[in-house]
């Protein structure tokens, strides 16, 4: 499960995963054909649905929508089990799955299956992957440590202890910035020296610390959630960080608990999303300027899961999983809030890539 704010989801788990219906395999949809711009969607799937991830595939130049990628490609084979992270990197897409505890590579241009691993045991479910050093690094989410694998043969290499409940990382230079969000009970981000593949510092901030993203200046934005059952119940908070000095440099306190998730815009804005009134799922997206720290909340009004801006284009794409209840969608707006396009997915849709 992507977020930190499920930490609200665990006191009610019980409740609603139960109450939802475990779906069919949605119409299968012919294998896409080559692409040049896409969107890549990883879908979570239902908790507990052994074969629930899956990939869906947006091309852009034909406006054309294509489900279940994965297994038009590979003969029917299935993802794996609640699918949290999805990243491109040289020609290879990687999508772990902390349900079924796998990571699966494919080819960007067929969608064949390269390569997989499994880590029977460690709930993975962030992944990094810095092709410089040949490395990835992935969290283990209810281990208290990240590992790190060869990039090539995708081995465990080393094993690195961290804080509670890693999620987020962010790599700038020697430096691995990994978020401990303790499900919104942790305070700390922890520094790794990937050339030691040891801690060499611990940052204490507020509580759960989930994601992080680089600003163009160079200075790390760290997202905490909150926690809205301490004592005494906290909200939400945003902090800069100077990556060399690893001194905080200004923060920014909400009024609400915040979702956990943080996209870097193209001009000039970061994107956070908070949690709507009665939602287990994500909330409204608000807009941080990057130079006058002046927050525009509920920028696009909403209830969303995910979020990923273009490089390109800098419009913004937002999931909503709709409770979870039926298949979601990807809503895109422009960066100046405008919504320009929106297309149905898989369920649970929950990380975005581009291939451009």
């Amino acid at each position: 499960m992507k977020a930190v704010s499920r930490c609200l989801l665990f006191l009610f788990a019980s409740v609603m995963f139960a109450c939802r219906d475990t779906p069919s395999d949605p119409e299968q949809s012919p294998a896409p054909p080559p692409v040049v711009k896409a969107v890549y969607v990883l879908n979570e799937g239902n908790f507990g649905d052994a074969t629930g991830a899956r990939l869906s595939l947006y091309d852009v130049d034909r406006d054309t929508v294509y489900i279940n990628v994965y297994e038009s490609a590979n003969n029917g084979a299935h993802l794996g089990s609640v699918g949290d992270d999805l990243k491109i990197v040289n020609g290879r897409v990687y999508m772990l799955m902390s349900g079924s505890e796998n990571l699966n590579v494919i080819g960007l241009d067929s969608n064949v299956v390269l390569q997989a691993a499994s880590f029977p045991g460690a709930t993975p479910h962030d992944l990094l992957i810095d092709s410089t050093r040949n490395r990835a690094y992935v969290t283990r989410l209810y281990s208290s440590s990240i590992f790190v694998l060869h990039l090539t043969s995708l081995s465990v290499v080393d094993s690195v202890t961290v804080g509670a409940n890693p999620q987020g990382m962010v790599l700038n230079g020697n430096n691995l910035f990994v978020c401990n969000s303790g499900y919104g009970s942790s305070r700390t981000v922890s520094v790794v020296d990937v050339l030691a593949d040891t801690v060499k510092r611990t940052l204490t901030l507020a509580d759960g610390p989930t994601n992080a993203a680089l600003a163009p200046d160079g200075k790390l934005w760290v997202v905490c959630t909150g926690n809205a059952f301490g004592t005494p119940a906290t909200t939400g908070k945003v902090f800069i960080i100077n990556t060399t000095t690893f001194a905080v440099e200004d923060s920014i306190t909400f009024s609400e608990n915040l979702w956990g998730t943080i996209a870097m815009g193209i001009d000039g804005y970061a994107y956070v999303l908070g949690i709507s009134s009665g939602s287990f799922y994500g909330g409204p997206m608000h807009r941080i300027s990057l130079a006058t720290r002046n927050v525009a909340l509920g920028f696009v009004a909403g209830t969303f899961y995910g979020i990923a801006v273009d490089a390109v284009s800098g419009d913004v794409y937002l999931t909503d999983v709709k409770n979870f209840s039926a298949n979601g969608e990807v809503l895109i707006h422009t960066k100046e809030g405008v919504l320009k396009k929106r297309f149905n997915v898989q369920r649970g849709p929950s990380v975005m890539a581009f291939k451009r």
